[in-house]
């Protein structure tokens, strides 16, 4: 009886998953997250350099952290405003080249490449298709002629 109440519901888990499925097509998803894993693999090169890597210093070793946790800012950013996509694709593109420079040879080139990949999807991006609204029964046939009448006679 006691597993009974812990197995989730079904029709729950469904209505979750298509809610985040319709979430995610919504807006520039992949974009996001690619712009998300470049600003983390950015961050992550300055902490590996003491280890295993082999890294080129440079003077302003600031610009680094800013520069992962801005492109980390605007993958979320992408999630939240994909009204503004073409604004902070470009963004993206900008501090990932940017990052060639400034951070280790853009992270080894993989930070790089993904924020590029990432900014250039984001900034490509364009809205489904909108599908109409259900017309209601016994309404125009036509869809919308009614509608017109109805505005133009006020």
């Amino acid at each position: 009886m006691l597993l009974a109440r812990l197995r989730p519901d079904r029709r729950l888990l469904r209505r979750a998953r298509r809610h985040a499925r319709s979430w995610r097509r919504s807006r520039p998803f992949w974009g996001g997250v690619c712009t998300v894993l470049a600003g983390a693999e950015l961050l992550s090169v300055p902490f590996s350099s003491r280890g295993l890597f082999i890294a080129i210093h440079s003077a302003g070793a600031g610009i680094a952290y800013l520069l992962s946790i801005t492109l980390i800012l605007l993958g979320v950013v992408i999630w939240l405003q994909p009204a503004q996509r073409v604004f902070l694709g470009v963004t993206a593109v900008l501090l990932s080249a940017t990052s060639v420079v400034y951070v280790n040879v853009g992270g080894f080139l993989l930070g790089a490449f993904l924020g590029l990949l990432g900014g250039a999807t984001t900034a490509a991006w364009a809205p489904g298709p909108v599908r109409p609204a259900a017309v209601p029964a016994g309404g125009p046939a036509e869809g919308g002629r009614a509608d017109e009448e109805k505005v133009s006679s006020r």
